[in-house]
Order: structure tokens, then sequence, then C-alpha cells
């Protein structure tokens, strides 16, 4: 399903209590790219999903 890995990054983000800009310091990742990761409107890649996965506690693997 095209929008699992937004709905698995923003539950994952709102089960760690984090806002996006905490996540964003946690990843460094911008807090715009995870804003579009969440909508849908970006991908999210290997890397990303690895360091995402890390910060949250979960497998990257949900990510992709």
């Amino acid at each position: 399903d095209e929008e699992l890995p937004s709905v698995c990054l923003r539950g994952g983000r709102y089960r760690e209590g984090l806002t996006q800009i905490q996540l964003a310091e946690l990843t460094g990742i911008p807090q715009r790219h995870i804003s579009e990761m969440e909508n849908g409107k970006r991908p999210i890649g290997k890397e990303m999903a690895k360091r995402l996965g890390k910060a949250l506690n979960i497998s990257y693997k949900v990510f992709l």
C-alpha cells in the first residue's frame, strides 16, 4: 500500500512523543522533508528509513 510508510512514520513519531522538529534534530533530516514523507509527497529511501527506524525504535523496513 502506497500510504503505509507515511502512516508508520506518523504513528511511530506519535508513539515516541516527538514533534517533527524533534525528529528532524534526532535524524538530521529537515523537518520539511519529514512533513512531506508523512504526507506521502516524498519517498522514504533506504538510508532515510534506517535513520528514522533508529530514532523511532522500529524496524526501518516498515518505511520501505
